[in-house]
């Protein structure tokens, strides 16, 4: 998973002595069809995916504890199963292969993104399913 500018800024500039963000209750994930980019805004299908702009929530509580991750760093992983219903409207098959992370359910920050293990091809009324331990997000 990769942080966004956003993250990366606010971290080194916690390191430097400025304040860091009040912790987060949620974060929401967004859908994409090939890498969000920096700014997460690339590649973007949530809002014709879902057939609304929001996005949908995952309590910050349940990610797991900090611990060693596989080929080095440190990392947290959703320990919770993660369902976002697609639209009735949804009349074109749609592949997702990364997601993002956001501090707020529409606008706000863009925190970080990953690549899913396997494309996924969602149809009309399909439901989008991230199984636990399925979202990574990892410090090298």
């Amino acid at each position: 998973m990769a942080f966004s500018q956003y993250l990366a800024t606010k971290i080194l500039s916690w390191v430097k002595n400025s304040t860091f963000p009040s912790a987060l209750s949620n974060v929401y994930v967004s859908l994409h069809t090939a890498d969000p980019g920096t700014a997460g805004t690339n590649n973007d299908v949530t809002a014709s995916v879902r057939g609304v702009a929001t996005r949908v929530g995952i309590a910050a509580t349940a990610f797991s504890s900090v611990g060693a991750a596989s080929g080095g760093g440190y990392e947290i992983t959703n320990s919770m199963v993660s369902q976002q219903t697609t639209s009735a409207a949804n009349t074109t098959a749609t592949t997702i292969s990364h997601f993002g992370l956001w501090d707020t359910s529409s606008g706000g920050n863009f925190l970080a993104s990953g690549t899913l293990t396997t494309p996924v091809e969602i149809q009309q009324g399909d439901t989008v399913q991230f199984n636990s331990g399925a979202m990574a997000v990892k410090v090298v």
